[in-house]
């Protein structure tokens, strides 16, 4: 089952196959209903991690649906109000928190829908306070897509330039469509909840949630110490050094 399982992940992206590995060796996922935040983990693979049951909520997801034997499903719905017919055990979530408007409420829902005992475990970024925290991810051409690791454009920049200024940086390499799409992309887009560290560590720490894991996940990338100072000036936060952020939580 275990080389079943190894040869299924080499089709998810590396982001959800090293997250699924760390749960998998944690024995999180055996025999447990599961509810997935985001990313819609192929029936396939759910059934080789042996669970009792696998609900995904998404509110990318166009249609609901279920399995033959209703023990996957998929639901076009918000973490934020979402409500399971059955107890959950375990929530599993990769990169999608950075995206969830209301994270403090979604938050508060996922602990009241987890079993006594239940387990979180999250990985998610980059968040907004790193120096790619902008995620931009625009689709040019069929062939070719910006995104947060080729865009040439400076670290930080969408926390220390306006979009004016930041479209102007962009000119110097993109069209002027793209340019636009982009910056307006940044400061607009209701993909992302625009959190800092700081904000995502307030949160889950103002919950009932006992904190089990908390940590940097992708190496830190640290400002220079002019640009650490500016940073600090305008925000009035210290941390803008973490990337991505693993978290595993316990009702």
């Amino acid at each position: 089952m275990a080389h079943v399982l190894q040869d299924l992940l080499k089709t998810l992206p590396v982001w959800q196959q090293n997250h699924i590995n760390v749960c998998t060796e944690g024995g999180l996922f055996k025999g447990k209903c599961v509810l997935e935040v985001g990313g819609q983990t192929p029936y396939e693979i759910t059934r080789a991690l042996e669970v009792k049951s696998w609900y995904c909520v998404d509110p990318r997801i166009e249609n609901y649906y279920s399995s033959s034997d209703g023990c996957y499903r998929l639901y076009p719905e918000s973490v934020l109000d979402f409500k399971p017919d059955i107890p959950v055990d375990f929530i599993f979530a990769t990169n999608s928190f950075e995206h969830i408007t209301g994270f403090d409420k979604a938050l508060n829902n996922m602990y009241s829908i987890l079993t006594a005992g239940g387990k979180l475990s999250a990985l998610f970024g980059p968040i907004w306070s790193c120096y790619k925290g902008h995620h931009v991810w625009c689709r040019v051409s069929d062939t070719e897509l910006i995104d947060f690791n080729n865009i040439k454009l400076e670290p930080w920049a969408h926390l220390l330039y306006t979009e004016e200024e930041i479209k102007t940086m962009l000119l110097k390499e993109y069209s002027e469509i793209i340019a636009e799409k982009v910056s307006r992309n940044i400061f607009y887009s209701t993909f992302l909840n625009r959190l800092f560290y700081d904000d995502y560590k307030r949160f889950i720490e103002d919950t009932e949630f006992k904190i089990l894991e908390f940590r940097d996940w992708h190496q830190s990338v640290y400002p220079d110490e002019t640009t650490q100072k500016r940073l600090e000036d305008k925000y009035n936060k210290q941390n803008f050094s973490t990337v991505s952020i693993k978290i595993l939580l316990e009702k």
